[in-house]
């Protein structure tokens, strides 16, 4: 592994880390009833809790992991009394210490995900083939934030209905730093939308959706392209997403990564 690529993980790691801090303090501002926190860890990884989920970020890319660093990660998710279970998302590059650490305290392989990288230098633009006369995408205003939220809030519902709680849990990611929130529109009616945050020439894609009766047009691919575009536009030189395995986002990715 060069230097470059260690970099580049850490990069990735970093925005990560840098977001979901900003996203909790957001809504613990937003919500009196939210509960989200977070542990830092002497530079050496982040664990948070949201809600009654628990994960770390970050860990083994700094050097070795110690026992005694998990086991006061262990302690403060005991004394927060929320999570039964703890998650740490781990890299390939993350040092063989914590591997064997976690291995000996019993955790066990919970999932895969898939961490994309474009080069944004060697990405071509598909010249506009997802627009249509009917279709249009926007940056999302502040007074359009609710509208966006709710939104992503329904492409990401199994019964296309949509909480208070569910819509909030979106429209927190809004004010986050160098971040923009991109709508799709067919005709006057919302129908998908997307997020990208922008940190150290990087960006980050994510929060992408569509409502479920507008599924399968194309929106996705239409979101992508216009959050890379937004990201060339400021400077970055890569763009980074994380999907399940082989799954539609995953798909859309290899696509614009191919393309």
């Amino acid at each position: 592994m060069t230097l470059y690529k260690e970099d580049l993980v850490r990069k990735i790691e970093n925005i990560k880390i840098k977001g979901t801090m900003e996203y909790i303090i957001n809504r613990n501002k937003m919500s009196t009833s939210y509960n989200g926190d977070y542990f830092s860890l002497n530079a050496k990884g982040t664990m948070f809790q949201m809600d009654n989920y628990c994960f770390g970020v970050g860990f083994g890319l700094t050097g070795d992991v110690l026992l005694s660093d998990i086991e006061s990660v262990e302690n403060y998710i005991r004394k927060k009394g929320n999570c039964a279970t703890i998650h740490f998302e781990v890299t390939p590059y993350a040092n063989q210490s914590l591997l064997k650490i976690l291995q000996a305290k019993g955790y066990t392989l919970d999932h895969f995900l898939t961490v994309w990288i474009l080069k944004l230098e060697d990405w071509n633009p598909s010249k506009g083939k997802w627009k249509n006369e009917d279709i249009s995408i926007v940056k999302v205003s502040a007074e359009e934030s609710s509208e966006w939220a709710r939104t992503v809030a329904l492409g990401f519902s199994e019964n296309q209905k949509t909480t208070e709680d569910s819509i909030e849990s979106v429209r927190g990611f809004f004010n986050l730093s160098n971040s923009a929130a991109f709508l799709v529109k067919e005709k006057e009616e919302s129908v998908a939308g997307g997020f990208i945050v922008i940190s150290d020439q990087l960006g980050e894609m994510f929060l992408t959706s569509t409502i479920r009766t507008h599924k399968g047009r194309g929106y996705q691919n239409l979101l992508i392209e216009e959050r890379i575009n937004y990201a060339k536009s400021k400077g970055c030189t890569y763009l980074t997403v994380t999907t399940k395995p082989n799954n539609t986002s995953a798909r859309n990715m290899e696509r614009a990564v191919l393309n």
